[in-house]
C-alpha cells in the first residue's frame, strides 16, 4: 500500500471539532483514492517525467519493517533525497523494489524530478529580519526545493545556510558578510519557535542547520541534551566567512 503523505493526527492538532471531522474526512478519502491509484511502475516514460518529483526525507534509507531507499542520494547527515510520484490526490513514494521496473532511469528520474520540484509553486516569501528569508506555501514539496537553492534564492557565490523544519518551509540566510553570523543565531531561534508550535503537517524533517555550497551540503549544527542548538563552523564554512569578511 502506498504511504500516506500526511498525518491526520498532527493535521487536526488545534483544530475545532468541525474542522477535525472535515481533515480526518479528506485523510480517508485521500486513503481510498490511494488503494485505486496506479503503481509507479505501471506509468509510461512520459507520465513518470511529468509526475516525478524529488523529496528531502529524515531518517536514512528506511527500516526493515517498510519500503526501503537505498537507491536515494545522500543530502546532508541523515537527510535523504529519494523520488515520488505526484497524483491528483495522493503522493506515493517510489522504494527500493520499485526501481528496477521503472520506465525511466535513475539519472532521468532525478533530473525531471528536481526540476518538477523546482517548479512546484512558492505562496510566500518573507524577510522577518536583515539577511533571514523564509519560503513557504501549500505544496509537499516546498522543503525539497532545498536541494536546489539556486532556483528558490537565487544565486549566492559564497553559500547559503538554511533549515528544513517541515515540509512547507525553507529557512535561510545566504553568506554575505560579518552580519552573517548574527542571522544564523535568528535562523536557529526561528527553527526552534516553528517547531515548538506543535506537530507540523507531515511531522519533522530537520531542526539542523544545514550549508550549502557549490552543489554541496552539510551539516553544521549539534545540539546537546537540553536541546541548545550550537553551530560548528567547518572548513568549507570557514572558507565561506573569511571570503565574505573579505
Amino acid at each position: 500500500m502506498a504511504l500516506a503523505t500526511f498525518n491526520a493526527f498532527a493535521k487536526t492538532q488545534g483544530a475545532s471539532a468541525e474542522q477535525a471531522t472535515l481533515i480526518v474526512t479528506d485523510h480517508i478519502n485521500s486513503l481510498v483514492d490511494a488503494e485505486s491509484t496506479p503503481s509507479a511502475t505501471d506509468l509510461s516514460a512520459d507520465e513518470l517525467r511529468q509526475r516525478v518529483r524529488t523529496r528531502i526525507l529524515p531518517g536514512g534509507a528506511g527500516g526493515p519493517e517498510g519500503p526501503t531507499f537505498h537507491y536515494a542520494r545522500p543530502f546532508a547527515g541523515d537527510l535523504i533525497l529519494a523520488l515520488c510520484v505526484d497524483f491528483p490526490t495522493t503522493v506515493t513514494y517510489i522504494h527500493d523494489d520499485q526501481v528496477d521496473q521503472l520506465a525511466l532511469g535513475l539519472e532521468e528520474l532525478y533530473a525531471f524530478g528536481q526540476l518538477n520540484t523546482d517548479q512546484e509553486p512558492i505562496d510566500e516569501r518573507i524577510v522577518p529580519s536583515p539577511g533571514i528569508h523564509v519560503v513557504a506555501g501549500q505544496s509537499l514539496f516546498i522543503a525539497s526545493k532545498a536541494a536546489n537553492l539556486a532556483a528558490v534564492l537565487g544565486a549566492a557565490p559564497l553559500g547559503t545556510l538554511f533549515t528544513v523544519p517541515y515540509r512547507h518551509m525553507i529557512i535561510a540566510v545566504p553568506v554575505t558578510g560579518p552580519a552573517t553570523l548574527a542571522a544564523v543565531e535568528q535562523l536557529v531561534g526561528l527553527t526552534q519557535h516553528v517547531l515548538s508550535e506543535g506537530p507540523p503537517p507531515g511531522g519533522v524533517i530537520s531542526a539542523d542547520v544545514l550549508f550549502s555550497r557549490n552543489q554541496q551540503v552539510s551539516r553544521v549544527s549539534s545540539m546537546d541534551e537540553n536541546g541548545t542548538v550550537s553551530i560548528v563552523v567547518d572548513d568549507r564554512l570557514q572558507e565561506a566567512l573569511e571570503e565574505a569578511i573579505g
